[in-house]
């Protein structure tokens, strides 16, 4: 098991350790989305010159807050699965930079609007027009 499904498997407890025990600490979605914005400022407060340690540790907790955002989207039914959350990130993601990582000769803006189209018609044709 690589350290990827470790974290999958250990938000996925977590998540539903707090449903099981009703724990007051966990408000949902809602909690990891705070946490979030909490561990990105920390993040970027250790983002300075040979503090490699500190900030290392800050990212890795930005990584498990994700992981436990999205185990909690998931117990919502917001979403239907992580994998499907990280194919689409990738698929947006080299339609952006192209498979190698490098820019691509369209540019930016015109590929976020062929994007915001095609995300458009997928929202319409799950609900509509809401």
């Amino acid at each position: 098991m690589n350290f990827y499904e470790k974290i999958k498997a250990l938000s996925k407890n977590r998540v539903a350790s707090y449903l099981e025990w009703n724990d007051p600490f966990y408000g949902w979605s809602g909690t990891y989305f705070s946490k979030l914005v909490e561990e990105v400022a920390e993040a970027a407060v250790e983002n300075k010159e040979d503090n490699k340690v500190y900030l290392q540790d800050e990212l890795g907790d930005i990584f498990r807050d994700y992981m436990c955002l999205l185990q909690s989207l998931k117990a919502e039914w917001k979403i239907d699965d992580i994998e499907i959350v990280l194919e689409k990130s990738y698929k947006k993601f080299i339609e952006r930079v192209g498979k190698n990582g490098k820019w691509l000769s369209t540019p930016w803006d015109e590929i976020k609007k062929v994007q915001k189209i095609r995300l458009e018609k997928e929202h319409r044709s799950m609900y509509g027009d809401k």
